[in-house]
Order: C-alpha cells, then sequence, then structure tokens
C-alpha cells in the first residue's frame, strides 16, 4: 500500500543528497529514495530502540498501521546540504517521547517528506506509531 505524497520541486537543492546528480529528475524516482530512507530510518530507530529496552518493530506494509500518536520533527535546509538526512537528529526527539511515556512494545513507521521552503526545503519526518 503506497501513501500520498505531496508533489515535491525536483530542483530544490535538498534533494541532491538523496537523488544525486541524475539529470533525470522524477516524482517516481523520489518516492522510490524517500522510501529506502525511510527503511533505512525505521531499521536504524529499531536497533535503538533494542537497546534500551523497548521492542519496536514495523509491519511489512508500514503504511498499513492504524497510528494512534506521532511526533514530527522538521529539519531546515543548510549549507551542509546532508544535515537534514541525519536521521540520530530525529532519533534523539522520538526516544526522548518514548521514554517519558514509558513505552516498551511499540509498531512504527516511518513517513518522510521534503518539502519546499525559501530556497533550500526542508524534510519533514514523521514518526508514527501505535503503544500495543
Amino acid at each position: 500500500m503506497s501513501i500520498e505524497r505531496p508533489e515535491t520541486n525536483l530542483n530544490l537543492s535538498i534533494l541532491f543528497p538523496l537523488l544525486g546528480h541524475r539529470k533525470t529528475k522524477t516524482q517516481e524516482r523520489y518516492i522510490k529514495k524517500i522510501e529506502e530512507f525511510e527503511r533505512k530510518c525505521e531499521k536504524s530507530l529499531m536497533e535503538t530502540l533494542s537497546k534500551l529496552g523497548i521492542d519496536g518493530t514495523v509491519k511489512t506494509d508500514p503504511y498499513s498501521l492504524p497510528h494512534t500518536d506521532e511526533v514530527v520533527v522538521t529539519l531546515k535546509g543548510e549549507s551542509y546540504l546532508n544535515g537534514p538526512y541525519e536521521f540520530h537528529r530525529v532519533a534523539r526527539q522520538i526516544v526522548k517521547e518514548l521514554l517519558e511515556k514509558n513505552v516498551y512494545k511499540i509498531r512504527f513507521y516511518m513517513f518522510i517528506n521534503v518539502l519546499p521552503m525559501g530556497l533550500m526545503g526542508k524534510v519533514e519526518y514523521r514518526f508514527r506509531y501505535y503503544i500495543h
């Protein structure tokens, strides 16, 4: 199951780390790359949560999870183009919320979009989860 994503300006500088130098930038390639990045972030977060004793899992079709809570973190574009893609900056805020709520078992998924904002753009991370 796919999820609706807003159209993005494929010429934004912030997309360079995601799409590279390719001359043919398409919305389909953007969606493929952003979904790959989401899976990478989910894997990283599962490893971090496991070290903290939190059982975190992702469904095979993550977008079908009926989430009850959400953490939204936005990283603005900066001169260091990889900066907004440094997931550890987002993971800290996610872990903080889970620890404050004494969560020990969740199902979750990441929903990430690159949105226009000024010359650079911003990366919006949505950590959507369901507490068991």
